[in-house]
């Protein structure tokens, strides 16, 4: 290379060089450069709004480049304002919905002094929308409902993360010109209970958000407070709900609910002294009236359960049906179905039009031949009349015959079940007869003692006519029926046959043959009492189990029966208490396992009528412990450790169940009958 070349290469390097240190960076991205020399975000503020604690301005956000709501507090307010200002925004910027005011910068301002943004909408608030429609400007009802419908959807979404609004009102909705709307203004809003939820231990504190105490005289607005908020009572999400339904009110009427100065406002919802809507506008549907009074029903418990409730309750008005709230009578439902389905009713009402007319065309023609068809009308009716009197009597022989049928399949099924029941017994009896009578072990004793009785009777003194070498057995046996039956002088010499073998038994029958008095007891359970005592202690409980079915089965309850039950549990009878007035049966099992059966699996409980059963510290291991007691209809059994309750469902008298919290599962009280109340 030539000292030319050389020297314009280097001139050519050196004019490159100078061109790039000539460019400036800020010129080539000025939006960044513009950015990375902002010094303050937000600028230009105009005020707009002013509230009891805080003021709203319009602001430039240079970041973004657009206009925004800002929020700050008075220029005097105290620094004990800063927590409950941060809070509002916090739990605003947790509720992420379209119809929930946006919160986008949360910070303070050099001063130190808190600050948030959020969206800046435009349009109206509901108290400026419901009065342009009492003015006649706009707004129908149809439109307003649909406000309503989203300020519900936004409150559901709030109550399913467990935060209530708590000053919910016509000007803490935002309208905006395209069909918006946003809830605005959750300075009252609390958290409910102290678990989070929402899985942010900085945003959603609940010391924060539930503990911190709400500045001003009124927490809330008169005439869309709930009663229980006047009285300073606890607070939940139907108090919300009373909310909303004071706002379906002024939407229905362009009116609030109360009205005059705040006292009387105050005094008019704690009395419910509310006018329904129907009788402070016309044209309100009563329907949708009924729902804004069930929703602000005086008691919380008559309310709406859910804000889901009360949204379905006005969708299906919307939709052409009667709400749950509004109690309809025949014609409006009628009416109803004709809006519902106009186009067909109207098609069907051209139908039947078109039907009349050509009959009556038809009939028209004919009248011509209008004697000749009399004529063959008045046959017709003759041979119609005796064709019907024919059909009924062929209805009556029809129905005699099927009564004749129903009553023969009754004998032969009674038939068929006495022939079992005695087949079963003989079956059994030849080779258990003698020993101890196990024949009254089985479950058709204790189901129909009585008969089982009588047929045993038969088969004992068939033994004794017809086989003579078990004559003296089956006459020993004789002897353990009578004492069944409580015929103890009639049992005695059959005892004596075979004194070694009922030895026990036989001692205590012959003391009974002196001292036994029939009258007495006819209308007294005390004896009844002394004899299942003294045969428990002996270790005879089936036979006990077995005198007290049989004794239940032909005299039934009288006085003292209980103390006769409760002997039946041997060493457990203190346990129990029945007062015979208000048929209440009490359990004190001392905090010891106790089974309300006996070892041949029968209920003595069942022979008394009890309809209210408490158990105190008893171990008693499920419900089906109790499934005997069909008269049951209040349950305390919050004393027990039962841990399954599935049987509780058998009871067709049960209304109240007392029970301790956790107790019953979910599943199990989806199990129970709807008139079961749980307390």
């Amino acid at each position: 290379m030539t000292t030319e070349s050389r020297a314009r290469t280097q001139a050519l390097n050196n004019l490159f060089d100078e061109a790039f240190e000539e460019i400036d960076p800020a010129a080539e991205s000025p939006l960044h450069g513009q950015l990375c020399s902002l010094e303050d975000r937000y600028g230009h503020p105009q005020l707009i709004a002013v509230g009891g604690m805080k003021r709203i301005l319009k602001v430039l956000d240079r970041h973004s480049n657009r206009h925004v709501a800002m929020a700050r507090l008075h220029e005097d307010a105290s620094d004990l304002l800063f927590d409950p200002f941060i809070r509002e925004a916090r739990l605003t910027a947790l509720l992420e919905h379209p119809n929930v005011i946006s919160v986008h910068d949360v910070g303070v301002d050099k001063e130190g002094r808190p600050y948030f943004t959020m969206d800046l909408k435009v349009g109206d608030g509901l108290d400026v929308v419901v009065q342009k429609a009492l003015a006649g400007e706009g707004y129908p009802l149809s439109e307003r409902l649909d406000i309503f419908l989203k300020v519900c959807d936004a409150i559901t979404y709030a109550h399913s993360r467990d935060v209530i609004h708590l000053d919910l009102k016509p000007a803490n909705i935002q309208v905006g010109h395209y069909g918006e709307v946003l809830v605005c203004d959750w300075g009252l809003g609390k958290l409910i209970g102290g678990a989070d939820e929402i899985d942010d231990d900085v945003l959603l504190n609940p010391d924060l958000l539930n503990g911190m105490t709400m500045y001003g005289q009124v927490k809330g607005t008169p005439g869309y407070m709930a009663p229980e908020q006047i009285r300073g009572g606890d607070r939940d999400k139907r108090t919300d709900i009373y909310a909303l339904g004071a706002l379906l009110y002024a939407v229905l009427t362009c009116r609030p609910s109360v009205e005059g100065d705040t006292d009387a406002m105050l005094q008019a919802t704690v009395s419910g002294d509310i006018v329904p809507p129907t009788e402070r506008c016309k044209g309100v549907p009563e329907s949708l009236g009924a729902v804004a009074m069930k929703a602000m029903a005086l008691k919380p418990s008559d309310r709406y359960a859910s804000v889901s409730d009360l949204n379905s309750d006005v969708r299906a008005f919307l939709g052409g049906y009667s709400p749950v709230a509004h109690k309809s009578g025949v014609f409006t439902e009628f009416m109803l179905f004709y809006r519902r389905n106009r186009v067909s009713c109207n098609l069907a009402a051209v139908f039947v039009a078109i039907v009349v007319a050509v009959t009556a065309l038809f009939v028209d023609r004919l009248s011509v031949k209008r004697e000749q068809a009399e004529t063959l009308a008045a046959s017709l009716r003759v041979e119609m009349q005796e064709t019907e009197t024919l059909a009924a009597r062929l209805r009556v022989e029809k129905h005699e015959t099927e009564t004749l049928a129903a009553r023969l399949r009754v004998e032969k099924e009674d038939s068929e079940t006495l022939l079992r029941e005695v087949g079963l017994l003989a079956t059994a009896l030849p080779d258990e007869l003698i020993a101890s009578g196990d024949q009254f072990s089985n479950d058709f004793f204790y189901q129909r003692p009585l008969v089982s009785y009588e047929l045993t009777m038969r088969s004992v003194n068939d033994v004794i006519r017809t086989e003579p070498d078990r004559a003296d057995e089956a006459r020993a046996q004789l002897g353990y029926l009578y004492f069944m039956s409580a015929e103890f002088a009639k049992a005695k010499p059959y005892f004596a046959i075979n004194p070694e073998r009922m030895r026990g038994l036989a001692r205590v029958n012959e003391a009974l043959a002196e001292s036994f008095d029939l009258d007495k007891h006819k209308t007294s359970a005390t004896q009844l009492t002394k004899i299942i005592e003294t045969l428990e202690s002996m270790g005879r409980r089936g036979i006990s189990a077995k005198f007290l079915a049989y004794d239940y089965a032909s005299l039934g309850y009288r006085e003292g029966y209980e103390l006769a039950v409760a002997a039946t549990f041997g060493s457990h009878a203190h346990c129990f208490s029945y007062e015979a007035e208000t048929q209440t049966l009490t359990i004190d099992g001392g905090g010891k396992s106790l089974s309300l059966r006996t070892k041949q699996g029968q209920y003595p409980l069942r022979f008394l009528p009890i309809k209210r059963l408490i158990l105190i510290d008893t171990l008693v291991s499920n419900s089906s412990e109790i499934a005997a007691l069909k008269m049951l209809e209040v349950a305390d059994l919050r004393g027990s450790q039962i841990s399954s309750m599935g049987d509780l469902k058998m009871f067709p008298q049960l209304k109240t169940l007392i029970v301790r919290p956790g107790q019953l599962s979910q599943e199990e009280k989806d199990r129970l009958s709807p008139q079961v109340r749980i307390e």
